[in-house]
This record gives C-alpha cells, sequence and structure tokens, in this order.
C-alpha cells in the first residue's frame, strides 16, 4: 500500500511538472506525453513477454509430448514441464505480464488524476476569491471539445462544476501539496471557514464540518463558473464509452499476438471482458482527464502491440522454417 502511495505521488508530481513547465499548462498534451513517457518504460517489459511466448510456441511440441508421455502422472508431468521449461528460460506467466501489469498502473493513474483535479479544483476556489473574472479565464481552459470540465466525470448527470459535499466530503484536501507550497491559499481557505485548526492533525488543520452557510458561501465563489455553462451538464458519456472501446480491442490485440498456455487462457479471456467493464464504469464517476489519458494510452498501446505482433510474427515465421 505504501508503495502505491509513492508511486501515485510520483506520477502526479511527474505530470504537474509536465503541466506546469513543459506544455504551456496544456491538460491534453501534458497527458500525451506522460503516456509516450509510461509506454516507452513499459513496451520493454512487453517484448520480454512475447520473447517468452515465441520461446513457449517452440517447446510446444516437446510439451505435447510430455503430456502423452505421463497423462496418467500428473505430478510428474509438472515437474518434467516445470523442468523444460527453466531450460529453455520459459516463463509459463510471461504472456499475461502485460495485463497483470495494467490493473495496477489503472488504480494508480486514477488516485494521481483524483489528486490533480482536488489540486485544480483548489487553485479555482482561490483564484475566483481573489479575481472572479481570472477565474473565469481559468475555468475555459479545464474545457476540452464536449467535455465542459475536464476535472469533472464525462457523464451527463454531472454538474459542471464539483458541489461543495462532493469536494469536502470524504477528501483529504487539506494533505495536498498545493498548501504546503502556497500558505497565503492555506490561509484563505481557514479565513472562507472551509479549514479549521486541529491540533491533533500533524498538518495542522482539518476540513472543516459542512453547515449551510458554508455551502452557500461555497456555491457563491463558484457561481460565476456555474453561469458559463447554465443548462449545461458535464459530459455526453463518450470518454466512458472510449475508455471501455479501446481497453477491449487493446486488450484483445495483446492476446490475438501470443500464444495463450492452457493454464492461463481462462484467466486471460477474462480480463479481456473485465478490463473494459471496469474501465467504463469507473470513468463514470472519474474526472473525464483521467479518462482521456486512459483511451490515449489505450490506442498507443494499439498501436505499439501492432508493429511488436509484426516483428515477431516474422520472427515465428522464421523458426518454422529452420525447423523444416
Amino acid at each position: 500500500m505504501q508503495g502505491d502511495f509513492f508511486l501515485t505521488q510520483g506520477v502526479f508530481l511527474g505530470m504537474r511538472w509536465l503541466f506546469e513547465t513543459v506544455t504551456g499548462q496544456s491538460i491534453v498534451l501534458t497527458i500525451i506525453i506522460s503516456t509516450l513517457i509510461i509506454k516507452a518504460i513499459t513496451v520493454i517489459g512487453d517484448i520480454k513477454s512475447r520473447k517468452s511466448s515465441m520461446k513457449m510456441t517452440a517447446i510446444q511440441p516437446q510439451m505435447d509430448k510430455l503430456r502423452k508421455k505421463y497423462e496418467n502422472d500428473p505430478q510428474r508431468l509438472q515437474r518434467e514441464s516445470n523442468k523444460l521449461m527453466k531450460e529453455n528460460n520459459v516463463s509459463m506467466f510471461g504472456g499475461c505480464l502485460p495485463m497483470l501489469f495494467t490493473m495496477p498502473l489503472f488504480f494508480v493513474f486514477i488516485a494521481a488524476f483524483r489528486q490533480w483535479g482536488n489540486e485544480m479544483m483548489v487553485h479555482l476556489i482561490v483564484t475566483l476569491e481573489n479575481d472572479p473574472d481570472a477565474g473565469v479565464e481559468l475555468f475555459k481552459n479545464f474545457h476540452f471539445l464536449w467535455v465542459n470540465n475536464m476535472w469533472q466525470p464525462d457523464n451527463g448527470f454531472q454538474p459542471v462544476i464539483s458541489s461543495a459535499q462532493t469536494l469536502f466530503n470524504g477528501t483529504e484536501l487539506h494533505r495536498l501539496f498545493y498548501f504546503a507550497e502556497h500558505p497565503e491559499a492555506l490561509q484563505l481557505f481557514k479565513d472562507l471557514g472551509f479549514f479549521v485548526e486541529d491540533a491533533t492533525s500533524k498538518y495542522g488543520v482539518s476540513i472543516a464540518p459542512l453547515t449551510e452557510d458554508l455551502i452557500a458561501k461555497y456555491n457563491a465563489i463558484v457561481q460565476p463558473c456555474v453561469d458559463l455553462y447554465a443548462g449545461y451538464n458535464n459530459g455526453w458519456f463518450l470518454f466512458p464509452i472510449l475508455c471501455c472501446g479501446t481497453t477491449f480491442l487493446s486488450t484483445w490485440l495483446m492476446q490475438r499476438g501470443q500464444p495463450q498456455a492452457a493454464s492461463t487462457a481462462s484467466s486471460n479471456k477474462m480480463m479481456t471482458w473485465l478490463m473494459p467493464a471496469m474501465t467504463f464504469f469507473f470513468c463514470l464517476s472519474t474526472n473525464a482527464a483521467f479518462a482521456l489519458y486512459w483511451t490515449v494510452s489505450n490506442v498507443i498501446s494499439m498501436l505499439t502491440t501492432f508493429f511488436i505482433n509484426k516483428g515477431f510474427a516474422k520472427q515465428a515465421a522464421a523458426i518454422e522454417v529452420d525447423k523444416k
């Protein structure tokens, strides 16, 4: 759990650095660059996995002989199969490693984008309180294509800006790096009544219990942004659909291009359907910035998988020629 926390913080800080210093505060460009960096790192493991799958294909005739020879002795079959794979440097789970890596990466990026979205919302509140016109201009930068606010879900039932209950309840908003770096913002939240002094907290403040007065104060601060898209909700459900579809295609293409061990075929098939469904439902409640990241990530995965499959298909064909 602690490792996941530090990985999440690292991903968040890396994206924020790109956002602030490299891309001119472009959410879309930051997401594309971040995705390319992640894919450049993970493609090495993907290639190793494909090599393992190719080796598994090469020893498949020997594996079939072992199954016939020890069909009545499962334990001996297991030992001999393990011995054969060890001698040929083959891993039974090599083909599914990319998918096993996808799951934790999915949750790490959800947490990182949630943290980034909370920080951007805090930045918006501070800007609106100090200069409403500047706050509205900042909020306009959150718009992308059909989504009015990239830090809200692309969901036709979601408002264009977080309610006070959504933003403050169940979050550790006061622990954001933003407040450590901008003590004047922390003081503003305390002056507004959103935070209270808390001697028991190592952060010094905690979120104040939401009252009708605080909710009304929050609504008054963000009202100019609400008025900007009066009568509109935040999206049309398109990013969740795109995430679901591209996740399915990416997983299917990855499995299609490599042999499947009988022992892992059923779990891989389950992943083909589980990940797209999970992605769709998470994106209904996770900000659209993450949904955009995951869609771009899937598209890049499909492109890299296509070229990797093409390269390894030639190598597999060459192996078959050598056998003859």
